[in-house]
């Protein structure tokens, strides 16, 4: 069963749902809109046994989409996705086909299960729009790679290849960019082989032990990036991130 939509198609079939981000035009930047379609699709799909988040075309998801009206709104709509992710009995795998940047590396790393093309990167390029790393990164990124390599992320802006954010232990496994889908059909198959009720109790034991920190760094991230996004720093940073006229604010204040 295939469901196109503005911005997700949904394609469920045997137990597990496919959930494409569907904005190649944009590398699958993110609106508010977006963020909340895939909260939908990602709800709707809680009995699934299994539920697979890709990007169509060359990205998985490039953050937020600064051509629209990015505010409070969108980081809470983040939030609550990753949230969810966390929270649903589904496990939810991320298959990482391009670049996952901004909240697009944020849902990444809220996935149960993260699997990556070789192609791929990771970037957190908050900081030179003049706002912190949001949809739970703050605390994901310190948890799965230790607060030195995510600050490392969120202070240098470095693209992580794949590879190495799989030593850092924010992707499970590498594979070709031939081969990812089937294995992520491998791996949706393990999982729909084994007793629904451990996989279900399996993930909600795992996600318990975290639970607290994640919802706590959503809230900090919320309160933070909403006053962020009203400063003159951040209207001055979209503009020409969108002129492709980086502002470089240290030469600005001598």
């Amino acid at each position: 069963m295939l469901s196109t939509g503005a911005y997700v198609n949904i394609e469920s079939s045997r137990g597990v749902t496919w959930l494409r981000i569907n904005r190649p035009d944009t590398l699958n930047a993110l609106s508010t809109a977006a963020i909340a379609a895939l909260a939908d699709a990602i709800d709707g799909a809680r009995e699934a046994d299994a539920i697979v988040i890709t990007g169509v075309g060359r990205a998985f998801c490039t953050g937020a989409d600064l051509s629209t009206d990015v505010s409070a709104a969108t980081v809470a709509a983040a939030g609550e996705l990753v949230l969810l992710i966390a929270a649903i009995p589904a496990p939810v795998i991320a298959a990482v086909n391009g670049p996952a940047a901004g909240v697009g590396a944020s849902i990444a790393f809220a996935c149960d299960l993260v699997l990556a093309a070789e192609s791929a990167f990771f970037l957190l390029p908050f900081l030179p729009l003049g706002l912190i790393p949001d949809g739970g990164a703050t605390h994901a990124v310190v948890a799965g790679a230790g607060r030195i390599r995510a600050a490392r992320m969120a202070f240098g802006g470095e693209r992580i290849p794949a590879a190495l954010a799989a030593e850092w232990g924010l992707v499970g496994e590498v594979v070709p960019d031939a081969t990812l889908v089937a294995r992520v059909h491998a791996v949706t198959d393990q999982l729909r082989a084994a007793p629904r009720a451990a996989v279900t109790e399996t993930k909600h034991l795992l996600r318990a032990a975290e639970a607290s920190a994640l919802h706590s760094a959503t809230q900090r991230e919320l309160e933070t990036q909403s006053q962020l996004l009203t400063r003159p720093e951040y209207a001055q940073a979209r503009e020409g991130f969108l002129a492709r006229t980086p502002v470089h604010f240290r030469a600005e204040r001598g």
